[in-house]
């Protein structure tokens, strides 16, 4: 996985309250600390890098030095905005939300009228949403984080209608749209490594908006990064200059006593957490079916989220479905007004292989021409890069994302030998579920025992078609068929001085969804060999002339 910014030192995030002295730490607990340290600072590093990601801090950091300028006026934060119309509109819209129960309710028709009764901080960070909605990518990447950019104005709304406290009233909207600001982030600069980690989640079955799938994957990343997505966004709000208090209440407080009232700052960060839960599980409620059975589904999952929380947040059981239907209603609302797709709001966006835009015909002349030339391009990219001796590691990774492009597949996944057992197991992975789908690949080849092991050994370059077909289906290992189950796939095993050193695989969701002629299959076999050449360096047995037999032998 990718790593993601390391912090300025003009710009720090609040100092969360000081905690209790440490119990001194062994060494062991210490190297881990300092390597957690080192992942975090290569993440944020990484970050820092990206081009998109330098001009949405500069335009964040912009949008918060007018918010600290006592001259400022509502004309230079528009501005600020490009001065573009539709944008404008927008952040009207979205103000009127973040302000719809306070005076002015859904009538802050000018930005001067919003910046006198919200300020210039709040309409700086309502601004600054916009300001990374806009950047979304499109395709399946970009619907799931509408589906979020949606999940996070809903739980904002909710926590908006239900807050309480006069001293929380005028930014709980702000602090609970962002209190998940990381996974934005996260989603539009490092959209692969988040797949990965959600396919990681998946194989554990951990249902999708539980809590333990987020404790989980605290886990995950803390362990890949260095720190939560929740502990990135804060670094970054930080960055961006937002107030200390709002970085303290965007922190994220689990109920832990249902009996109990909460005050203060612990009560607007249980309020902010369960928000952001609610709209989760509000959104996973299906959209199909009758009107009276979805607002009975949604009562059903309203009366599970609030049954330890009435007291705790001073929520009235009876005007509680009200509430929560009013505000579904605005948040339809607004994000129409916003162009938020009704597609993006689908509980299973973003998570199936994104559909094809106008495929080919793998029969037709078309296919054969596009196949051809981008066979072509891999193999003079991939001898470019070798000529170079640019990291083997890359090499491999650019000739996996080549065989995808070329051959239109759902995945693809390299393999190498490990002698120790011996097996061919995987060693990169890219492409739709296929870090978590590669951990089955561990393939026996002396002997084999199953189709790939048998195709590996018959150095057989070859092209399953219909994996479905009774002859191919009863040769293929059980977890293929209960884990993969791909409609075809494509195998090219590596051979090196005589025995199998690994193999490429790619699949294809549907049968007959692929064709090799004899051109294509020449330049696979080309490609293999500047994988086979990128592997050499990478595995330094293989570059070793092989041993020569001993005399008698």
């Amino acid at each position: 996985m990718s790593e993601l910014l390391e912090p300025q030192p003009t710009a720090q995030p609040a100092t969360p309250p000081a905690a209790p002295p440490a119990a001194p730490r062994g060494d062991d607990e210490e190297r881990e600390e300092a390597a957690r340290r080192q992942r975090r600072g290569k993440l944020l590093q990484s970050i820092d890098k990206q081009p998109e990601f330098a001009s949405l801090q500069a335009q964040m950091t912009q949008l918060q030095r007018v918010a600290r300028d006592d001259n400022a006026h509502a004309r230079a934060l528009t501005a600020l905005i490009d001065d573009n119309p539709a944008l404008l509109s927008k952040l009207l819209r979205l103000i009127n939300a973040a302000y719809y129960s306070p005076v002015g309710g859904g009538s802050i028709t000018s930005m001067h009228r919003a910046v006198s009764l919200m300020g210039f901080h709040s309409i700086g960070m309502l601004a600054g949403s916009l300001l990374m909605f806009d950047r979304l990518p499109k395709g399946a990447d970009g619907d799931r984080l509408r589906r979020e950019f949606a999940r996070a104005q809903l739980a904002a709304a909710l926590a908006q209608e239900l807050c309480h406290s006069p001293r929380h009233a005028d930014h709980i909207y702000i602090a609970t749209l962002f209190q998940r600001l990381g996974d934005l982030l996260a989603g539009i600069h490092f959209a692969p490594d988040i797949q990965v980690l959600d396919d990681l989640l998946d194989a554990q079955e951990l249902p999708r908006g539980s809590a333990e799938r987020r404790r989980q994957r605290d886990v995950l990343a803390r362990r890949t990064w260095g720190l939560t997505l929740e502990e990135l966004g804060l670094e970054i709000a930080g960055r961006w200059g937002w107030p200390p208090r709002m970085l303290q209440v965007m922190r994220s407080l689990g109920c832990d006593d249902p009996g109990r009232a909460l005050r203060d700052d612990e009560y607007a960060r249980v309020l902010n957490t369960a928000c952001n839960d609610l709209a989760e599980r509000l959104m996973a409620v299906p959209a199909e079916g009758e009107p009276a059975d979805r607002e009975a589904a949604r009562r059903d999952t309203l009366l599970g989220w609030s049954r330890d929380l009435l007291v705790p947040l001073g929520l009235d059981a009876a005007s509680l479905p009200a509430q929560v239907e009013r505000t579904l209603a605005g948040w339809r609302d607004l994000l129409g007004g916003l162009g938020v797709p009704p597609d993006a709001l689908r509980s299973d966006a973003g998570q199936a292989p994104p559909p094809k835009k106008n495929p080919l015909d793998p029969k037709s002349a078309a296919y054969r021409q596009a196949l051809a030339e981008n066979l072509s391009d891999a193999v003079d990219q991939l001898a470019r890069m070798n000529k170079k001796a640019a990291p083997p590691e890359q090499v491999l990774e650019s000739a996996l994302g080549w065989m995808i492009k070329a051959l239109d597949l759902q995945r693809a996944i390299l393999c190498l030998r490990d002698d120790a057992r011996p097996l061919l197991v995987p060693r990169l992975a890219q492409g739709h579920k296929g870090v978590v789908l590669s951990r089955h690949f561990e393939i026996p080849v002396e002997p084999p025992s199953d189709l790939f092991g048998l195709l590996c050994a018959k150095q057989a370059d070859v092209l399953i078609s219909d994996t479905a077909d009774p002859l191919i289906d009863q040769r293929l290992p059980g977890w293929y068929r209960q884990k993969v189950a791909a409609g075809s796939f494509v195998l090219l095993p590596i051979h090196h001085d005589g025995r199998v050193a690994g193999m490429l695989y790619g699949d294809q969701h549907e049968a007959h969804a692929m064709h090799l002629n004899d051109r294509a299959l020449t330049l696979l076999k080309l490609m293999r060999n500047q994988v086979l050449e990128a592997l050499k360096r990478l595995v330094p047995a293989l570059s070793e002339p092989p041993a020569r037999p001993r005399c008698g032998a």
